[in-house]
């Protein structure tokens, strides 16, 4: 993708939801709310992903996406790993490249340019192992550039959306790991890419076929983002992620842009992730 304009965001601090989840969204929310997902899935997870659930269990049922991150420490790749995933799709006379990261157990959120093209057969995620799952498209945004995947299972551990706004109020110059999922002569591996937080900035841009005026809420980063780290989440510990690599800076600085995680929270509340969409047309 090509680096975007920017601007500066205002100081008054976003909502992270904006209008009505859906019902499958609302019932998440309150699974997690409540503590029943952990009963749920005891027979179904393994011990580290079990205590990975548990921990964000509780820490979604007392936080909303608005609030301060209160410890910032280099993510373990071992525990992160299991949010992060390969997207796959064919289409457009090339496969897909990037990552996506699970927002529910069984739900991936990854970068719209990504899936554009490509033939809905195709679509699927794969795990850092290898391991690979059909998916679904079930959301598009080519104005925010992102894109939702539903698949068949619940099998990952979901992120936490944290606002960036917040944490550059309280941590300016932030640091953290993008963590992305890459393929190399067809072994799947973890790459780690670190960033400082520059700020919080509107992103102005033409949108996912270049031909719009299209905005959203992001971050804008120092780090070194190279081609198919698109959709990378940006970890600031373990369980939290201030948003999703939108594009890199094309005249060679060692800077992205990101979608924020309050842009990608209150999207993910815009939409019915229930419904199959379509992306046919090639960026």
């Amino acid at each position: 993708m090509l680096e975007s304009t920017c601007s500066p965001r205002p100081n008054t601090r976003p909502t992270a939801i904006s209008g009505e989840a859906s019902p499958r969204r609302r019932a998440w929310r309150a699974r997690v709310s409540s503590g029943a997902i952990v009963h749920e899935w005891v027979g179904n997870l393994c011990v580290d992903r079990l205590l990975a659930m548990v921990f964000l269990g509780l820490a979604l049922s007392t936080c909303g996406g608005d609030d301060i991150v209160d410890d910032l420490a280099r993510p373990d790749i071992a525990v992160v790993e299991q949010s992060v995933v390969r997207i796959l799709g064919f289409g457009c006379g090339a496969p897909s490249v990037g990552t996506g990261f699970a927002v529910e157990p069984d739900l991936i959120v990854t970068s719209g340019h990504i899936v554009t093209g490509r033939d809905p057969e195709t679509l699927a995620v794969v795990e850092p192992d290898g391991t690979e799952h059909s998916a679904t498209l079930v959301g598009f945004d080519p104005d925010l550039d992102l894109a939702a995947l539903r698949v068949a299972e619940e099998l990952f551990v979901p992120v936490r959306l944290v606002d960036p706004i917040a944490l550059d109020d309280a941590q300016p110059g932030a640091t953290g790991v993008a963590v992305g999922v890459r393929s190399k002569s067809g072994e799947h591996y973890i790459n780690e890419v670190d960033f400082e937080v520059d700020a919080p900035v509107n992103v102005n841009w033409d949108g996912v076929f270049r031909d719009t005026e299209s905005r959203f809420a992001g971050v804008r980063v120092n780090a070194e983002i190279q081609r198919g780290d698109s959709g990378s989440p940006l970890f600031v510990n373990d369980t939290d992620v201030i948003g999703l690599i939108h594009s890199k800076n094309r005249s060679g600085l060692p800077r992205g842009y990101a979608v924020s995680a309050t842009q990608v929270d209150s999207w993910l509340d815009s939409i019915d992730t229930d419904d199959e969409v379509t992306a046919e047309r090639c960026a």
